[in-house]
């Protein structure tokens, strides 16, 4: 029997307490508090991320230029559809894998993907998926703005929900259509709203989302309304700075909402939640800041939020969760995980109770 011990600090929603994880022949057999032994790793074991929003297909489209958010991601015509619509259906399977490699590898339990190219794009979701990738929640997306209802149950069989762009870019019909269908099989359904431009959220709130992308551009009663509809929201810090758009995540939480993070557009960012956590926190020192406690929440706890209508995801630190333990060298491991600490500290990945090295 090979006993192996890991981390130094145990995270929880108020900070780290002392604590290290116990295996036996690489499996998980107790989470311990208190002083670990000398031989243990100096690591802080975090929740595994929880990456709120991708887009995995834009991967065939790295690296995007610059330009605005509807000249590189707007339908129909934006750089990445066109280099979709370009793009081989196999290179297309390739570039996704990847990036869901680098996913698993930087410590993240579970994404949520927005998958255009109907049908088609969703199936490619999952055979990019290794056996010990990620959980992937898939979010299809219709071809074009004339909705039929075969062809939605047909999407809806290959997928866990609905994920749209913005309300602007569909006819209201449609809209209606999509969500209803989509609510009626107990499905997710979710939308970009107000990422550069503000939008109206009476019409955004009629379609009762799951969570809303972005909300960059929202109003203080726009936020205060998603709180009090219990509708969260996910936000892409890197991906924000990349169309010069900087989020306000004090100003979100201060108005009582669920925040979560994503990495968002794979062209534009590389999903690694490790850098996106550390850009939230960077991003929000101008704003009021954020703690490094409240940070790693939205990277962790925030997510596992967003999808607790799936129920799979634990929120507390057991021997059956899904754990990512980080390498530190100071007397601050919050602190420098949050500012300093690169994806190569991950030193080990916690997946369904079992020790994996990245």
């Amino acid at each position: 029997m090979r006993m192996e011990y890991v981390g130094r600090w145990l995270y929880n929603p108020e900070g780290v307490a002392e604590g290290y994880l116990r295996f036996e022949d690489g499996v998980l057999e107790e989470v311990c508090l208190g002083a670990a032994p000398r031989e243990s790793t100096r690591s802080v074991i975090l929740p595994a991320f929880v990456n709120a929003h991708t887009h995995v297909g834009d991967s065939i489209a790295y690296p995007a230029p610059k330009g605005t958010v509807e000249e590189i991601v707007g339908p129909p015509d934006g750089y990445k559809h066109r280099v979709l619509k370009a793009s081989p259906r196999d290179e297309k399977v390739s570039s996704m894998r990847a990036s869901i490699r680098t996913m698993g590898s930087t410590g993240t339990a579970a994404f949520i993907d927005f998958r255009e190219e109907g049908v088609e794009g969703v199936k490619m979701v999952a055979e990019a998926l290794d056996e010990g990738s990620p959980r992937a929640v898939v979010l299809g997306r219709p071809v074009g703005d004339g909705v039929l209802v075969n062809e939605m149950d047909a999407l809806l069989k290959h997928c866990q929900g609905l994920g749209l762009s913005a309300v602007r870019d569909w006819p209201l019909d449609s809209l209606t259509k999509m969500c209803r269908i989509t609510k009626s099989q107990g499905k997710l359904f979710a939308l970009h709203t107000s990422e550069a431009l503000h939008e109206n959220l009476d019409r955004v709130l009629a379609l009762h989302p799951d969570f809303l992308v972005h909300m960059t551009a929202a109003t203080d009663q726009d936020l205060r309304r998603c709180a009090e509809t219990d509708v969260p929201v996910v936000v892409c810090p890197r991906s924000n700075e990349f169309f010069g758009i900087r989020p306000d995540i004090p100003r979100m939480l201060r108005a009582g909402l669920t925040v979560a993070l994503g990495t968002d557009n794979c062209m534009i960012c590389s999903p690694d939640m490790l850098a996106e956590l550390q850009a939230a926190y960077r991003l929000s020192i101008p704003k009021g800041g954020l703690t490094p406690a409240q940070t790693v929440q939205l990277a962790t706890f925030g997510g596992r939020k967003v999808l607790n209508a799936e129920g799979k995801i634990t929120t507390e630190i057991g021997v059956s969760d899904d754990l990512v333990a980080v390498d530190v060298g100071g007397a601050d491991p919050l602190l420098e995980v949050v500012t300093t600490a690169r994806s190569g500290d991950i030193s080990a990945v916690i997946r369904g109770g079992r020790l994996r090295r990245p």
